[in-house]
């Protein structure tokens, strides 16, 4: 079928003309940030009670250099209850690329230190390859196996040790985690990967390269984690590596080896824009780091195989207790290697005793939620957890030997937003959760939140298609911008779906309340007069005074739509089918309330922009303006399908709360 390739219908011109005042301005440049998720007073409090309770408790042993296999000797920073006989210790290991202090061992991760400590653990801080005082060349996520597995070697040796180690880590200390795991050293009983995504590679429908791209398209909230992190940092400058400990415990009292760093966020922001895109990094006057080369690869590129991202070719060996967030852009993989090392796994306990848990937080702040959890622009209600007593309950139980109960507890534990309950499955995904297929539909004015696009389960009995605009100087912006490494959260997007280039397919009000958790399946038909472009998918919860908060997205380039093996370009005017790497959720739509799903061809800067030209994408300045089509009918039944809860699952509002540690 030939599609027709450009044509505006009145009404959309009508909502162009009309909301050409709100939408004009700022479309190139990064909307402002927000502070997405913000610590309570209270917490602060227990954060420092907690930093002070470790500075007073605890026995630091510092410049501790551990060998690895290849002669390189990495920095530990190693912490002993304090006053206590050294033996028969069970340890935790925090692999981390950012500053340890020996005075200060970061805010988040101090109330958990402070369990350990009062539960007669060792705690082993290590700088990963390359950074700080360890020795050797840091490049993302290479030899975390390897240094893994001699690290816990050597923990295991020590006379103070009871031979079991556990390791702990948010977010890069999460990622090696998982190819460590693979490794299956001697002594390693229990993992604990909190907001892991970045760590992982090929797994299930997700080939993402640590989520470096998504659908093929490259994620640029990554820029800010390079350039403020100073990640890679191969000019870093060395000591003399003859200095004895003692001369370099003396030089750690004046120097850490972290960089200065200007704060300025304004410069990264407006530097989004910069094309070639590949330049972006000049521009900002960075320092060299991996990035410069992952900038100039392709999906496909081979010399993504020496970066050390777990995958399904890995079969751990140790439990693990996964901790994941909703809002978190790691969540699709995140679950789904879950699923997949729950049946795979290469020991009966790491397939029949590892748990999960996700939250309704941004990534890493799962213990920030408060009484009244909001998410950047929506609340999700009173979203705690008492993740230190579970988790010292986890290392209690795989180190200790204690009979807890704690692989007795739910398989998955997830939080079903919109009515802010914690639930428990026994399965992942949900055997309570059945596919429902909500199709596109609408008169061919779906273009606004004033058009016609409509949700419904009913198949279509006519053909119809909807046009919009893609022009990558104009893209669609990300809300709230993108604060670092956060996704950003949930946001009011009823605005932006006063755009043109946005389409707005919606259900009526509902009648009853749908309960949706799992993975979410999308299909689009696509003709465009571009040989590639991109295609962009937003779930969203509308409640009746209009408001429209995302709940995942997804995107595609197109060129990729086939598989990473190589590129597939369009011919003018022909229908492509589109398939989406699976969006992830967990929510309650209310009665009243409308399912709605937004497709467009741009989300910037979360992601960077098509210049729809078919070439490089990296090295190029010069966009071309695609005009996209969206087919729905019998002969192109675009369409999402949503996990839709049949029967409920274990529900209470104390659920997360009576799990662990808090023990109401």
């Amino acid at each position: 079928m030939n599609v027709p390739l450009y044509r505006e219908p009145l009404m959309t011109r009508l909502a162009r003309v009309s909301a050409v005042g709100f939408i004009a301005a700022g479309l190139i440049s990064a909307p402002a940030r927000v502070d997405a998720q913000v610590l309570q007073p209270d917490q602060a409090l227990r954060e420092q009670e907690a930093i002070a309770y470790v500075n007073s408790h605890a026995d630091k042993e510092d410049m501790v250099m551990i060998p690895m296999r290849d002669g390189v000797q990495l920095y530990n920073l190693i912490e002993f209850p304090k006053g206590q006989p050294r033996q028969n210790l069970p340890t935790v290991l925090i692999h981390i690329p950012y500053l340890i202090d020996p005075n200060h061992t970061r805010d988040n991760f101090a109330p958990f230190i402070q369990s350990f400590l009062q539960h007669g653990y060792a705690i082993v801080w290590q700088s990963e390859r390359g950074r700080y005082f360890s020795q050797g060349h840091y490049t993302y996520l290479v030899r975390s196996g390897e240094d893994g597995f001699d690290t816990i070697d050597w923990i295991t040796k020590q006379p103070w040790s009871n031979g079991k180690v556990g390791a702990l880590g948010c977010s890069s200390s999460a990622e090696e985690q998982h190819k460590l795991n693979a490794f299956h050293p001697p002594g390693f009983a229990a993992a604990v990967p909190w907001g892991s995504g970045a760590g992982i590679g090929r797994v299930g429908p997700y080939n993402e390269m640590g989520n470096m791209y998504r659908g093929g398209v490259l994620i640029l909230n990554w820029i800010q984690w390079w350039w403020d992190s100073s990640g890679g940092n191969p000019t870093r400058p060395l000591f003399d590596p003859t200095l004895s400990r003692e001369d370099m415990i003396n030089v750690h009292r004046f120097w850490n080896l972290q960089p200065e760093m200007p704060v300025d966020h304004a410069t990264v922001d407006a530097a989004y824009k910069t094309l070639p895109l590949n330049q972006i990094m000049k521009e900002i006057h960075a320092e060299p780091s991996d990035f410069d080369s992952f900038v100039n690869r392709f999906p496909n590129d081979p010399r993504w195989k020496d970066t050390e991202f777990g995958t399904q070719d890995d079969h751990y060996s140790a439990p693990m207790l996964m901790i994941n967030s909703w809002y978190d852009m790691g969540i699709g993989p995140n679950v789904t290697m879950f699923e997949y090392q729950h049946k795979h796994a290469a020991t009966e306990t790491a397939r029949n005793d590892s748990r999960m848990i996700i939250a309704p937080t941004l990534h890493c702040a799962q213990t920030r939620a408060s009484e009244h959890t909001v998410v950047s622009e929506r609340d999700v209600g009173d979203a705690r957890f008492d993740y230190v007593g579970l988790v010292q309950d986890w290392y209690d139980h795989f180190l200790k030997g204690m009979d807890n109960g704690v692989t007795k507890q739910p398989l998955v534990r997830a939080y079903m937003m919109g009515i802010n309950q914690w639930r428990s499955y026994d399965s992942w995904p949900p055997k309570e959760a059945h596919g429902v297929t909500y199709y596109l539909d609408s008169d061919g004015g779906a273009n606004t939140r004033l058009g016609n696009g409509r949700l419904t389960t009913v198949k279509l009995g006519e053909q119809a298609a909807d046009h919009f605009t893609y022009d990558p100087m104009t893209p669609v912006p990300t809300p709230g911008g993108e604060p670092g490494w956060s996704p950003g959260g949930s946001y009011d997007r009823s605005g932006l779906e006063m755009r043109t280039d946005v389409l707005v397919y919606s259900t009526p009000p509902l009648a009853h309340p749908v309960e949706v958790m799992g993975p979410i399946t999308v299909t689009l038909y696509l003709s465009s007069d571009r040989k590639d472009t991109d295609l962009t998918v937003e779930l969203l919860d509308v409640d009746p005074s209009g408001r429209a908060y995302n709940l995942d997205e997804s995107i595609q380039r197109v060129r990729w739509r086939e598989g990473w093996d190589h590129p597939v370009f369009m011919q003018p005017g022909q229908v492509y089918k589109v398939e989406f790497t699976p969006l992830t959720t967990g929510n309650a739509f209310a009665a009243g309330h409308q399912i709605r799903i937004e497709v467009s061809s741009s989300d910037f800067p979360h992601f960077e922009r098509n210049l729809n030209t078919g070439g490089n994408n990296y090295d190029e300045k010069d966009p071309l303006v695609a005009h996209n089509v969206i087919l729905h009918g019998p002969q192109y039944p675009s369409a999402i399908v949503l996990p839709v809860i049949s029967t409920p699952a274990t529900a209470s509002a104390e659920e997360g709360r009576s799990a662990a540690g808090n023990r109401p």
